[in-house]
């Protein structure tokens, strides 16, 4: 069995491609809602949806996000009606919002909701939200503190961030399934997502970061971020320069490297691109057993391959003891 971590497109890309190599069954996704936000009276779940698209086959992957084939009317007529969309959603994209909405004003939870579309769209795999409570992360620009999704589409990451805050974290708890979908599995994986957008939210809530360290499970962490290899994609440079913002805001530069520093304290094995091998003696001297792969799953053909390289070195690790976790975690 294995837990993923993670949000967005990558987590979503790294998730479809290990279903090419592990039966659906056997992996759970635990999901960033962080970015979820209220728009036109509508609850938006980008991250969980990108996921269900994805394992449905239903996702445009052209657009990189949305479903395939879909119309954009209803926004055509919002712009119609004196305001401007800046957050697009399809008109097919509005029914999965409109029903998710519904359903909460009803009373059902999300973990149930988001269970009841996966059986619906044939998703076997098991998308569990971080949190029922809802968490949201803004950030500090020159314009004013910013929903992330104002300042990663409105402003299409350009603004300079110096601070970051998950609001509703200080009260939120981890979906109910969430600790055990760590604690029992076989292997964890965190997913090659924006750390400071996808991953320190749900670190932050209690107890996700012990059950990370105390797992008997191995914690293994796919790099993000890519040196050595030039962004060609504007989507891409767009995410990586969200990714570099934010992680300067912290102190961070923005390469594998700073990402390994985050995760130190419970990740065991940390996979680096082959183009930025330079850096992998000093991942290793944070505690870490560096892998070298590819890792740019929208470049490449060879993401089954790659895992299976993953799954194969992991169980050479089973049955290690890992002693350089940090003692004290918070």
């Amino acid at each position: 069995m294995i837990t993923l971590l993670g949000g967005g497109i990558g987590a979503s890309r790294f998730s479809k491609a290990l279903t090419e190599v592990v039966p659906e069954e056997q992996l759970t996704c635990v999901v960033n809602t962080a970015d979820d936000l209220w728009l036109y009276g509508l609850r938006i779940c980008p991250d969980i949806d990108a996921t269900l698209y994805a394992h449905a086959g239903l996702k445009d992957d052209q657009r990189g996000w949305g479903l395939k084939g879909d119309s954009f009317r209803a926004m055509e007529q919002i712009a119609k009606l004196g305001e401007q969309p800046w957050f697009n959603l399809g008109d097919l994209d509005l029914a999965t919002h409109l029903s998710r909405t519904g359903l909460l004003c009803e009373g059902m939870t999300l973990t149930h909701i988001t269970r009841r579309f996966a059986e619906t769209m044939g998703v076997r795999l098991q998308v569990l939200p971080m949190t029922e409570q809802e968490v949201e992360t803004y950030v500090l620009t020159p314009k004013a503190w910013l929903h992330y999704q104002q300042f990663l589409v409105r402003y299409d990451a350009q603004d300079r961030v110096t601070q970051i805050c998950y609001r509703g974290s200080e009260t939120a708890q981890p979906g109910p399934d969430v600790i055990n979908a760590i604690k029992q599995a076989e292997l964890v994986i965190i997913a090659p997502s924006n750390p400071f957008a996808s991953v320190v939210p749900m670190l932050s809530l209690p107890g996700v970061r012990r059950a990370l360290a105390e797992t008997t499970a191995t914690v293994l962490a796919i790099t993000p971020i890519v040196s050595g290899v030039p962004i060609e994609e504007s989507g891409e440079a767009k995410r990586a320069r969200s990714r570099a913002t934010l992680m300067l805001s912290q102190g961070l530069p923005h390469n594998a490297s700073a990402v390994a520093s985050l995760y130190q304290d419970f990740v065991d094995v940390f996979v680096l691109d082959e183009a930025d091998r330079q850096e992998a003696s000093y991942i290793e001297s944070l505690g870490m057993k560096v892998v070298l792969a590819p890792t740019l799953f929208h470049k490449t053909t060879s993401g089954a391959m790659t895992i299976k390289r993953l799954l194969q070195y992991d169980l050479r690790l089973q049955k290690e003891v890992y002693s350089s976790r940090s003692a004290t975690i918070p």
